[in-house]
């Protein structure tokens, strides 16, 4: 079957008729040709959707059918006004074998001339689309430095707002009073103890509606903690964050601990997880304010990044020290259950066990060593902590650290060091180039552990600020409590026990 396409937008006197367009196209059919002809007709649609044509959707669909060998159309934008959109269709008709034939361009693609032609047309058409390409990336890195909302829904806590910056319209984001008590509720309850899936629990439990209403996951809620859209992001923040990788739109002076970040880039080129690797993003200050104060969140972040580097979480219900309790060789431990059936009623024992031992990688645990024995040691270390830490005063914690204070003159000196090696960089040969650039590569390397360093000291010392248990409540019934309520608040006050042989070393918060 031969298909001849028309389509007419709206009746002017300069525009094709809908029957002229048909005589002009009946004009290209040999007499001597005995295919049936049937005319697929678009009156008041417009060249720029395929999609919203019924009749042009009614030919495709014979197309797919292997019913039509030839359209004509009476010029090339009846069929469609976009080069691109031309290019997709094109691709179609070849699939099925179908002839294209165009009586003002005078264009058939079953002539060597046609072929010829339509080649040069896919040669401009990829260079459109190569142009729309780049101006739409230009804007969108264009609007990101200038801290404008991109795209997309707003993030949970915000309403997304319109406003006008040096006379153009964008968006930024608003506080959503309800939301944002709800997500700093999200951050503490995570930062005091509770997993994302605690979290998400309490949210889909309470019919706390997320963004497309749909379920909360842990997915969901990792992605909320992350996000540095929500930091009243400081120094420590900027920091943080090039740390990560991230390339910098904003100056250090200007992370003032008032508005929140935005990152984009090429989700192409992103390797893992959003906002734990951005090496090849880019972050801005945002024009709206953050919610999370900075401590808070990068505690968050710490706590975090800890759990990713173990393969136990803490689950397990064993021991009410699962998840907390490491050999000196790395390996968190394990609890293995004994049974002694050599009395008549046989006796079970919990033995500690280092996962390093299955693959030879242990040297520290020689003996076994009973589970009971740890927790009673660790249980009276919890008491005595617990009794220290009720006589100190928040301004003593708050007080400045000699050795957080020096590893900020470290980083900064390296800053220095680094900035003198960059003004190098002009009339200097490719060789030297190489070696100063090596150079600034350790530089960073070393800056990034002293930023985990002081990142630790800071969350030890927020952990200490803001632990959220009653102490005399726990001091006055910790013997009672089920091991469930022992391991809650273990994880709040220990960061990690490490075993050497049969010394233990407890790490408080």
């Amino acid at each position: 079957m031969i298909a001849i396409y028309v389509r007419q937008s709206v009746d002017k006197k300069d525009s094709i008729s809908i029957e002229t367009q048909i005589e002009t196209c009946k004009g290209k059919i040999l007499s001597s040709n005995t295919e049936k002809t049937e005319v697929f007709s678009d009156k008041g649609f417009s060249g720029k959707s395929a999609a919203n044509r019924p009749e042009f959707q009614r030919m495709m669909s014979e197309v797919r059918q292997k019913n039509i060998s030839k359209i004509i159309v009476y010029k090339l934008d009846r069929i469609s006004r976009s080069l691109i959109d031309f290019i997709t269709m094109r691709e179609e008709f070849q699939k099925y074998n179908v002839e294209l034939v165009s009586c003002a361009e005078d264009f058939d693609t079953s002539t060597s001339t046609g072929k010829l032609m339509l080649n040069m047309l896919m040669m401009f058409a990829e260079m459109e689309r190569e142009t729309i390409q780049k101006r739409a990336t230009d804007n969108f890195y264009a609007r990101g430095e200038k801290g404008f909302y991109l795209s997309g829904r707003e993030p949970f806590g915000y309403n997304k707002i319109e406003i006008y910056v040096e006379g153009k319209k964008t968006y930024t984001l608003e506080k959503n009073k309800e939301e944002s008590t709800i997500l700093k509720k999200m951050f503490s309850d995570y930062f005091s103890g509770k997993s994302m899936g605690d979290i998400s629990r309490w949210l889909n439990n309470s019919k706390i509606a997320g963004r497309k209403n749909r379920p909360w996951s842990n997915n969901n809620v990792s992605r909320i903690l992350r996000s540095p859209v929500y930091v009243k992001a400081n120094a420590d923040v900027y920091n943080y964050l090039v740390g990560l990788g991230a390339k910098m739109n904003n100056d250090i002076e200007e992370y003032i601990g008032k508005n929140g970040c935005y990152v984009y880039g090429n989700p192409a080129e992103r390797k893992g997880i959003k906002f734990s690797n951005l090496s090849t993003d880019f972050v801005t200050l945002g024009l709206h304010e953050g919610i999370i104060e900075p401590s808070l969140w990068l505690g968050v972040q710490y706590i975090i990044n800890q759990k990713q580097k173990h393969s136990n979480l803490g689950f397990g219900n064993l021991t009410w020290l699962q998840g907390l309790i490491k050999c000196k060789c790395g390996y968190t431990l394990y609890v293995k259950k004994c049974v002694n059936r050599k009395h008549k009623n046989p006796i079970e024992y919990k033995y500690l066990y280092c996962k390093g031992k299955d693959y030879d990688t242990c040297r520290y645990f020689t003996n076994m060593i009973r589970s009971s024995k740890v927790e009673e040691i660790v249980e009276a270390e919890i008491i005595t902590h617990l009794n220290n830490l009720k006589n100190i005063q928040p301004n003593e914690i708050e007080k400045d650290n000699p050795e957080l204070n020096a590893l900020k003159i470290q980083a900064a000196k390296i800053d220095e060091q680094i900035d003198g090696y960059v003004k190098q960089f002009e009339n200097l040969s490719e060789v030297t180039i190489k070696y100063l650039d090596d150079a600034i590569k350790k530089l960073d390397s070393e800056k990034k552990i002293l930023i985990d360093k002081i990142n630790d000291i800071q969350l030890k010392a927020n952990r200490s600020i803001e632990i959220d248990i009653d102490i005399d409540e726990v001091i006055n019934n910790w013997f009672d409590y089920e091991m469930d309520v022992k391991k809650a608040v273990s994880k709040k006050i220990i960061e990690k026990i490490i075993l050497d042989g049969e010394e233990i070393n407890i790490i408080f918060y």
